[in-house]
């Protein structure tokens, strides 16, 4: 994850409904257009509801494990994420290969060690296969050479405050603006309104992350800043969006946990190593 301040730059988000498409075979071209564009578009109704009752069930119970597991070895106190103050510190530097707090009361759990006990993606993904080939820049026709770079549960919990503007990932060249070799898929696994928390996304930053400073000062000088979308969103909605575009999660504000499931898909021949550490919660305390 990298950090990025541009607090200060703008007031109100822009409409949701310009960067919401539904996704069919004849939309696909424009829909990967957008994305291009934009560094992230908004799917409407593009899953089943019907296909997440398991992963919602799943992500409750393996939320709750995750931290008797993390408290049986010895990693935190007690056996929940908050008791008075939170019990692990923030950033990967501060977390394990299956759980990591990207900001207070903000939790991104791994699931790529226990992909004998998640339900079935298949279909997840053979909704998004008009897509997702078309959003990365090696001219894929299908999803089967890209990598699953990761899958994973992102949980906010109520109280959590806005996270801080970042992108997932840096460019892979700082000289040219390249196509997107990485792209996150998210995946509410219920309704997703403003109190909750959607994620907010500052529209064609993904241009501007390649050095950041200079260039949104130049792109604020011009005046093509685009301000930031915050769209709340429906189960069965899904939002995919570049690895390098600037995005936050928003505050929760309501008495319940959101529950975001991810897919991150990337050309085979790219390796996050920023995301998540190499220690496991698994290994007792020493």
């Amino acid at each position: 994850m990298v950090a990025a301040d541009t607090e200060n730059v703008d007031t109100m988000p822009a409409c949701p409904e310009d960067h919401m498409f539904r996704l069919t075979k004849e939309s696909a071209n424009d829909v990967a257009t957008a994305f291009k564009n934009d560094g992230f578009v908004l799917l409407e109704q593009a899953l089943d509801p019907s296909m997440l009752k398991d992963w919602r069930n799943f992500g409750e119970a393996y939320f709750i494990k995750s931290f008797q597991l993390l408290h049986e070895n010895g990693h935190s106190s007690a056996p929940i994420p908050y008791d008075k103050e939170y019990l692990m510190g923030l950033g990967a530097k501060n977390g394990f290969k299956e759980l990591v707090m990207r900001s207070p009361g903000r939790y991104e759990l791994s699931l790529l060690d226990c992909l004998d006990q998640v339900p079935d993606i298949k279909r997840i993904v053979a909704a998004l296969e008009p897509l997702l080939p078309k959003c990365l820049g090696g001219g894929y026709k299908s999803t089967l050479p890209l990598k699953l770079c990761h899958l994973s549960l992102l949980v906010s919990t109520p109280g959590s405050t806005d996270q801080g503007w970042h992108a997932d990932g840096g460019h892979a060249s700082l000289q040219q603006h390249l196509p997107c070799h990485c792209a996150n898929v998210f995946i509410p696994l219920h309704d997703l309104p403003e109190e909750m928390g959607p994620t907010e996304f500052r529209p064609e930053s993904h241009f501007l992350t390649r050095n950041l400073a200079p260039m949104m000062l130049a792109a604020k000088c011009r005046g093509t800043l685009r301000v930031p979308v915050w769209p709340p969103l429906k189960q069965g909605d899904v939002v995919c969006f570049d690895y390098r575009i600037l995005h936050r999660g928003r505050a929760n504000i309501s008495d319940q946990n959101r529950f975001v499931l991810v897919l991150t898909f990337a050309e085979p021949w790219f390796t996050d190593i920023l995301n998540f550490p190499k220690r496991s919660m698994k290994t007792p305390a020493e």
